[in-house]
């Protein structure tokens, strides 16, 4: 018995919640306009529901895909931010965590970091981007301030 609330995939059909809530909208709203139209109930739905899957459709493959891909092209990989000189915001504690921020191609972003020996690093210090795993920056300190 399989209870772990997996979502069936439907045979890799594009079902996302944008597209459920762009279908409802397609479909109830051509609903609305043809029942007031006095079209008969068989004609609404059918009508209703392939215009729904048709929008939905070309929604997900040429707006909801091509801002996908343009999300993806404009990140950088963390493999190319080791070596990468960050500046501490939020000290880091021995053995703890804290703050850093880095610039890549003009962004500014924040991560939580780390010594990679478990040594403190004060707020203001520069450091340099050793090691990424599970999301936390391994660093180690440049120049002390």
């Amino acid at each position: 018995m399989d209870i772990d609330g997996d979502i069936p995939s439907f045979g890799g059909l594009p079902i996302k919640p944008i597209i459920i809530a762009i279908f409802i909208t397609i479909f109830g709203g051509l609903g609305v306009m043809q029942t007031k139209l006095g079209k008969t109930a068989l004609y609404v739905f059918l009508f209703s529901f392939i215009i729904a899957i048709i929008v939905s459709f070309l929604v997900n493959k040429f707006i909801i895909n091509a801002l996908k891909k343009a999300q993806n092209t404009s990140s950088v990989s963390q493999k190319k931010l080791i070596g990468r000189s960050a500046k501490v915001i939020g000290t880091i504690i021995e053995n703890g965590f804290g703050q850093i921020k880095y610039t890549i191609n003009g962004n500014t972003y924040n991560a939580p970091a780390k010594h990679i020996e478990g040594k403190k690093i004060k707020s203001g210090s520069e450091v340099i981007i050793v090691l990424i795993q599970d999301n936390v920056f391994y660093v180690d300190a440049i120049k002390e301030n």
